[in-house]
């Protein structure tokens, strides 16, 4: 197991303190290591370069590394390096010294870079010795399960950390052991601080960061739900179920989530956001204030406009690969819905509910039968009237009265077909 010095001295029991007490502020990792950095130089350590990385769970980033370098120490001191997820290593990680502690379980690396006791087995020591680096040292720290995922090959939550100095005579003993007593506290506060940014990535990615924030302030109280005027967007893959008949699971999820991309990236970039994933479709809100309410329908439009020219551009490149395409249908619907907690006592959902949900989601199903790709309601016309055209009046299942149904003219969507 790592251990630190059993008596740290006075000025790394300093550096420790103030570490414990970073825990609980907010400020940015790569500050955090900057700053540490900076106190290990003051007290006499001669670092020159170092390097903390970090595995975090995120659908995307696979690990984090916060670089701090003392000759490019200026106005920005600390850099973040977001790793994303590969199958297939680089060449560069295939040969690190860190992939070797990572892949042997060795929790200190230590290389003299220059002299007599020089050993360069690895290329990056040479580098760092063509840099005018001295001395290497790096260490892995987590805990007991995290060390145990380490030697078994596995993904972990623990640290890898990497220190270096320009200085002749190298780290002397006491500064590796200086380092070694702070590692603790160190990786202790980032992951105090990374902890909430994980929880910020995963809410985000399952539940968008509309509802991520207000679950991260507290509002997790069933029932605790307020009214909210919003444009609804309900969207739906059309030939799903024929094309889900003919392929196999693992090619309808990966196509899924193709077809996810192409639609979502202009819901997202107009400000819409996923509440939640129907199957092959998706309920986007779009919410808006009074004031607000003509530019915020002009921009679900354009997106939804936008969503259906970027699926019809990857069923064509589909249909080139011999794979199964589909269409896209969307309803949109302006109206007041009540967004909150619904669920039973052990299960939530952070959802949108209320007749006009109802009423979106039974216009969306309209698409096919009216031969048009997005269907609008009274409300969204009555604020776009030079976007769109009246295609039926008609009663809606489950919806009491006559509604009247639009849809954009080709100028506006550059849909319709």
């Amino acid at each position: 197991m790592f251990a630190s010095p059993a008596i740290p001295d006075e000025k790394a029991t300093a550096l420790i303190q103030w570490l414990i007490y970073q825990a609980w502020e907010k400020a940015p990792n790569e500050e955090l290591v900057a700053a540490t950095a900076e106190r290990i130089v003051e007290a006499g350590v001669p670092l020159d370069r170092c390097r903390v990385a970090m595995y975090t769970l995120h659908p995307e980033i696979g690990s984090l590394m916060f670089d701090w370098d003392r000759a490019e120490n200026t106005a920005v001191t600390g850099h973040r390096h977001e790793i994303a997820y590969s199958r297939d290593e680089s060449e560069e990680w295939k040969a690190s010294p860190l992939r070797h502690m990572m892949a042997t379980g060795t929790l200190r690396l230590r290389r003299r870079l220059i002299g007599p006791d020089a050993e360069l087995d690895f290329t990056a020591f040479e580098e760092f010795r063509d840099e005018g680096f001295t001395d290497y040292y790096a260490c892995m720290f987590g805990g007991a399960e995290a060390l145990r995922l380490i030697r078994e090959g596995e993904r972990s939550c623990g640290a890898l950390l990497r220190w270096l100095t320009r200085h002749p005579d190298g780290f002397s003993e006491h500064d590796i052991a200086f380092i070694d007593s702070i590692v603790p506290a160190l990786t202790s506060a980032i992951q105090a601080h990374l902890d909430q940014e994980i929880s910020a990535n995963l809410l985000d990615a399952y539940v968008g960061p509309l509802v991520g924030g207000r679950i991260l302030k507290g509002e997790i109280r069933r029932g605790m739900a307020e009214s909210l005027d919003a444009v609804l967007m309900i969207a739906d893959l059309s030939d799903f179920t024929s094309v889900s008949d003919i392929v196999s699971k693992e090619e309808m999820v990966s196509a899924l989530n193709r077809y996810f991309d192409a639609m979502l990236a202009p819901v997202h970039a107009a400000g819409g956001q996923v509440l939640k994933f129907l199957g092959d479709g998706f309920l986007a809100i779009f919410p808006c204030e009074p004031e607000m309410r003509q530019e915020t329908a002009r921009k679900a439009l354009q997106a939804a406009s936008e969503a259906l020219t970027a699926v019809d551009a990857l069923a064509e490149t589909e249909a080139d690969l011999e794979r199964p395409a589909m269409g896209l249908n969307v309803a949109l619907h302006l109206g007041e819905v009540m967004f909150g907690n619904v669920g039973s006592r052990d299960r939530l959902d952070f959802t949108v509910i209320g007749p006009a949900v109802n009423e979106a989601s039974r216009m969306e199903s309209l698409c096919r039968s009216l031969g048009t790709d997005i269907i609008l309601s009274e409300t969204i016309a009555t604020l776009l009237p030079e976007q769109t055209r009246l295609l039926t009046r008609t009663e809606l299942r489950g919806v009491k009265g006559e509604r009247a149904l639009y849809a954009p003219l080709p100028a506006a969507s550059g849909a319709m077909r």
